[in-house]
């Protein structure tokens, strides 16, 4: 059974730090500022989030969806967070607001070792590793060829939080183990998935250690090898992603035109009691789209928070099964359900989106193309004079330090998707053009 005085544990992966912090400002808030005021955060502004980078500036990016989720994340923590606090049920270093805090920075991260083009840019990561020639997988271990093969932006994102590439010292970030472990959707390696199926995962072999160590100091059940139960406020994290996922999306096909208005209403009100008359006199569609937001999101949110404290016991003992929404009462799920399916059906297969989506493809594999056969180079050489002029050049590109002469091609590839996981849409599009120019001549 997992415990909240474990489960919110203040301490900070990479050092023995482990006080709450000063009154108003937790190390929980230090968390969100860390990761706000990363520059890994900041480039999800030119990254898509579903719609392409339009030149419309009302439609969502990775990063104003990050935004988003994060605000109600945070709304949902603070209501759960005060009803266990009623309950007794927290630590004494603990406050109400502590775990908005952690939930917030966790929902604020989600999406930030996402690749460019959106979920296109990790199939397009995965593709290239499954069709590429054996001798570029033949030196790895089976976890490692797993890790290329089913590439996740959510064991990147870890990788990345945790990572010293982000940081001066030993753990990246630094983010307490409340919000690391809270941010680890799937707290298992490709190779060791419960679920294989769904090729889902949340730590690379290269962080094992430290997804072994989050679990440890948290609590986390464990489950098997390198597999552990949920945090209970992943729960949290997600369900707020989903909301936003499934409604905003609409919202956005309804800006580009893509999505008739009375789909969104016709979605909403049946989860909507005393519409006032105001609202069916109001000839503005956005006016309208506002207030039942307003409206569904605190029904919403309420709805949710009741479920996860009626559930508490098996979300402590890593009972539950599938996500939070799940076990909301009245219409929610339906409607979460149907706007999802909506989205796949209508708005993810437009025939423009469509297009944008084969160009990633061939941005990303140009990219692989050109920065794997220097990692494998490098893996085989012996010193740098051994280096091709064009390797050489690679390494200045994605870094010496990172790209050692005789290197693990593991961690050379690695590096190698530190690398474009970083790119904006623009940047890797433009890198792009430049390599294929240069192979052109």
């Amino acid at each position: 059974m997992m415990n909240w005085q474990k489960l919110l544990s203040p301490a900070r992966l990479g050092t023995k730090h482990s006080s709450v912090g000063t009154f108003g400002r937790s190390d929980f808030h230090k968390d969100y500022d860390r990761i706000i005021f990363s520059s890994a955060f900041r480039r999800l502004q030119r990254k898509t989030q579903v719609h392409p980078l339009p030149e419309n500036d009302n439609i969502h990016t990775r990063l104003t969806h990050s935004l988003e989720v994060s605000c109600v994340a945070r709304s949902m923590g603070l209501m759960v967070g005060h009803r266990l606090a009623e309950k007794q049920h927290l630590p004494d270093h603990v406050e109400a607001d502590h775990l908005a805090a952690i939930v917030q920075a966790a929902a604020l991260a989600h999406d930030i070792g996402n690749p460019p083009f959106g979920h296109a840019g990790e199939y397009a990561i995965r593709q290239w590793f499954a069709e590429a020639d054996a001798k570029f997988l033949a030196p790895l271990t089976e976890g490692e060829r797993a890790d290329l093969l089913t590439f996740e932006g959510n064991a990147q994102g870890f990788r990345l939080l945790t990572n010293k590439r982000t940081g001066l010292h030993d753990g990246g970030m630094r983010l307490t183990y409340a919000t690391l472990a809270s941010f680890i959707k799937y707290p298992w390696t490709a190779i060791n998935s419960p679920f294989p199926e769904k090729r889902k995962f949340g730590a690379f072999q290269q962080e094992v250690p430290m997804l072994a160590q989050v679990a440890e100091v948290t609590g986390l059940l464990e489950r098997g090898q390198h597999c552990y139960a949920r945090h209970p406020l992943v729960y949290l994290v997600e369900a707020a992603d989903d909301i936003c996922y499934a409604l905003i999306d609409i919202e956005d096909g309804i800006e580009l035109e893509l999505v008739d208005f009375q789909v969104f209403e016709n979605l909403i009100m049946p989860c909507i009691q005393d519409v006032p008359a105001e609202y069916h006199r109001e000839a503005s569609i956005t006016r309208k789209m506002n207030f039942l937001r307003g409206r569904i999101m605190t029904g919403l949110l309420a709805a949710i928070s009741d479920a996860f404290l009626a559930h508490e016991e098996h979300l402590l003992a890593g009972e539950l099964t599938g996500d939070l929404l799940a076990y909301v009462d009245g219409p929610y799920n339906d409607m979460i359900l149907a706007a999802k399916a909506f989205s796949e059906q209508q708005i993810i297969l437009n025939r423009r989106k469509v297009q944008i989506e084969v160009g990633a493809f061939a941005c990303i594999e140009v990219l692989l193309d050109t920065f794997c056969r220097a990692a494998l180079e490098l893996h085989q050489a012996r010193g740098e004079s051994d280096l091709s002029y064009r390797t050489a050049r690679v390494r200045e590109l994605i870094g010496r330090d990172d790209m050692p002469v005789g290197g693990r091609l593991y961690s050379l590839y690695l590096a190698i998707l530190d690398y474009i996981s970083g790119m904006t849409d623009d940047f890797a599009a433009r890198l792009t053009r430049d390599i294929g120019g240069s192979q052109g001549r």
